[in-house]
């Protein structure tokens, strides 16, 4: 068995396109969260509503689209759409559109979660203030439950960092694809995809460590 050669200046030459690539990745991510919060609330309060024409049809979305993996429906976004209505999306679309909808099944059930935790007694008080149901919900309970739900919705985001490295397969340019391409042309396999590694923990600890900061502004125990 021959020893193998590592080569790590190819990696040093494209430093910054990788790192190019790695800011890619995470302004994808903060737009594909963000949209992602935004359709999760809506989500989780059609789940809340207590009507059923529209808790069922909620629940069925959570249910069928976290049973399908992002690969998936990035496949789906870009080709499948594209065959079935016409509709072309640029690779970048069709990557914050998959990972919205994908991040959203999973912000639906954290919103949830924190909404149900909220303390009745806090709505009640609220009410007999002379609230409306829809005040009490923007001055009480969401700011509760948004306590409540920021510990996960951290996990969701970290989450939705690493699996953007995956949007590579439809050709945005992240920093994977940058290793890749190192790859095919130096026959590197190893250094590239070290350096996307360690930019993903550098990135992971970057955000960990703002999301506690955040934590610790709220009071969160």
């Amino acid at each position: 068995m021959l020893a193998y050669s590592y080569h790590w200046q190819p990696v040093l030459d494209r430093s910054h396109a990788l790192i190019v690539g790695a800011w890619v990745d995470v302004w994808v991510t903060l737009i594909s969260f963000v949209l992602a919060c935004i359709l999760g609330i809506a989500i989780a309060l059609l789940r809340v509503s207590g009507l059923r024409v529209f808790a069922w049809p909620a629940f069925a979305y959570v249910q069928l689209i976290r049973g399908v993996p992002l690969l998936v429906f990035l496949y789906w976004v870009y080709f499948g759409v594209a065959v079935l209505l016409g509709v072309n999306f640029t690779a970048t679309q069709a990557a914050i559109i998959a990972l919205t909808v994908t991040g959203s099944a999973y912000t639906a059930e954290i919103f949830r979660a924190g909404i149900g935790g909220v303390d009745v007694g806090n709505v009640e008080a609220a009410t007999a203030l002379g609230f409306t149901r829809r005040a009490a919900f923007r001055h009480v309970v969401f700011p509760q439950a948004f306590r409540i739900a920021l510990p996960p919705l951290g996990n969701v985001l970290i989450g939705m960092l690493k699996g953007a490295t995956l949007i590579s397969v439809i050709g945005v340019v992240d920093m994977v694809f940058v290793a890749q391409q190192i790859n095919l042309d130096y026959f590197t396999p190893f250094e590239p995809f070290t350096a996307v590694a360690l930019l993903l923990i550098v990135l992971v600890a970057f955000f960990s460590a703002l999301l506690t900061i955040l934590e610790r502004a709220l009071r969160l125990p």
